[in-house]
């Protein structure tokens, strides 16, 4: 821990010791640049202003976070499991059996954390004051989904999604401001890694959780773990933060990773993950950034492919999912279209009730989709038009904040969140939601960074600017000299 100290006075000492003033002068100067260093850690840490901890010293070391808050975290990346098929009525009806039970108690804990973090010492209107744009729209959505709820078929779910959907929005926030960006995203990481390691296991132990049938095989042909985890998207996900987190990629440990998280993730035979991951090397290929090892690795898995697809070692995808639904996005785009329609025709401005209503309607249209296939048109038809707006303008400014920063930063960490936000936005528009799950808690983390990656990126682009202008007046002054 750095201290201050009173600085010395030349005059105390022998005006005459030329080597004892040369002595204070180094003393003097090194205490300058200690309190230099220690002003710009606390801007960095907290946005420029520096932050006073105990006894009124500035304080920018984020704290640990402790077993429960981690536990209580990876739960909620979690979803937490599903565990069992259930029918879509059940919870227009309310059933309730021991998940139900189980996910009300994880998320009730995450609430009650969430009014902890607000209500500890007062200081709620500071924590509301410091939310950014994205957060304020967040809130704004979920505030007209609310009101829908009340004209909902099944008003309890349609809460309860909304509920999830607001401590997901606090909970990421309040981690990252108390126990630190990286350390959040470190978390998340190992949580998709834990998740894929559930479902395979799953799939030696427990088959019938993980295992379904593709278009063409009647059987245990594909992996999608979708009662633990889409194992599409956590592999997606853990492959993401793996290679744009670690230093070295040649390591064994990230190689070892590295090989069942790709095969877990070729075995789910999910199309909009492999474009995922395609868009994520190709981000690797085309950014310049600082770590060279990564964009060899690229190079290399690259060219393997392309090897194994010329030699015909590479198994189809057309032989387990039928190809004439790429065009229609497995009947997706009419099913938007349908709910389109239901919703400008039957409630345009509150919509139907937030998850619930896709639960009504999408059966009608097709009853092997069973919901609305996509965060957007979910709420449309659960919010209306004003939930749908707000939402759209969210997305835009987390677009534009996540391609400033990929295309300005050359740093490591402004790669995996920049991914991050873009995948998590790619599997939102083809079928997942934002309330709860990996999903969820990926895009609100990212919406949680991205302003402040933001800001920090035009601070430097202006010390750089202002730096620019100072070198020729420098230069003209010695110049005259």
């Amino acid at each position: 821990m750095l201290r201050y100290q009173p600085k010395l006075s030349e005059s105390q000492f022998d005006s005459k010791g030329t080597e004892t003033q040369l002595a204070v002068r180094a003393a003097n100067s090194k205490q300058n640049r200690a309190t230099s260093l220690w002003s710009s850690l606390c801007r960095s840490r907290h946005g420029g202003v520096p932050q006073a901890g105990r006894g009124g010293r500035p304080r920018f070391v984020f704290q640990r976070a402790n077993i429960a808050a981690t536990l209580l975290f990876l739960l909620m990346l979690s979803g937490p499991p599903k565990f069992r098929i259930r029918d879509l009525e059940a919870s227009l009806r309310g059933d309730i059996d021991w998940v139900v039970v189980l996910h009300i108690l994880v998320w009730g804990l995450a609430g009650v954390w969430v009014l902890f973090q607000v209500g500890k010492g007062g200081r709620a209107k500071l924590l509301l004051a410091r939310l950014r744009l994205p957060q304020k729209l967040g809130l704004a959505v979920i505030f007209c989904l609310a009101v829908s709820a009340m004209i909902s078929k099944a008003p309890a779910l349609s809460a309860f999604k909304i509920y999830q959907m607001a401590v997901s929005l606090l909970f990421t926030q309040f981690f990252v401001w108390k126990f630190g960006y990286k350390s959040c995203l470190k978390k998340i990481f190992w949580g998709n890694v834990l998740l894929c390691g559930a479902i395979a296991a799953c799939a030696f132990l427990l088959p019938d959780l993980v295992w379904s049938d593709s278009d063409f095989n009647l059987g245990p042909s594909r992996l999608r773990g979708e009662l633990i985890a889409p194992a599409g998207v956590v592999s997606a996900f853990a492959i993401i933060l793996l290679l744009s987190g670690v230093r070295k990629i040649w390591r064994v440990l990230s190689l070892s990773l590295f090989v069942p998280l790709f095969g877990l993730l070729v075995l789910s035979l999910m199309r909009t993950a492999y474009v995922v991951v395609l868009v994520f090397f190709v981000l690797i290929l085309l950014k310049p950034h600082d770590v060279k090892p990564l964009k060899h690795f690229a190079y290399l898995v690259c060219a393997l492919a392309l090897l194994l697809y010329a030699y015909h070692w590479m198994p189809h995808l057309s032989e387990y999912r039928d190809p004439e639904t790429i065009s229609s996005l497995s009947d997706r785009i009419g099913l938007w279209r349908y709910l389109s329609n239901v919703t400008l025709t039957q409630s345009p401005w509150l919509g139907l009730g937030y998850y619930s209503a896709s639960r009504v309607y999408a059966p009608d249209y097709n009853p092997g989709l069973g919901t609305a296939h996509s965060m957007f048109f979910e709420i449309l038809l659960g919010g209306g038009v004003l939930s749908f707006v707000l939402f759209t303008a969210l997305c835009l400014i987390l677009s534009v904040y996540a391609a400033h920063i990929l295309y300005k930063n050359r740093d490591r960490f402004s790669l995996a969140i920049g991914s991050l936000f873009l995948a998590t936005f790619i599997f939102g528009f083809m079928g997942d939601e934002i309330d709860s799950g990996p999903v969820g808690m990926c895009f609100w983390y990212s919406a949680a960074v991205l302003p402040w990656l933001y800001e920090r990126s035009l601070r430097r682009a202006t010390r750089s600017d202002e730096s620019h202008r100072c070198l020729p007046m420098k230069v003209g002054a010695l110049n005259e000299l």
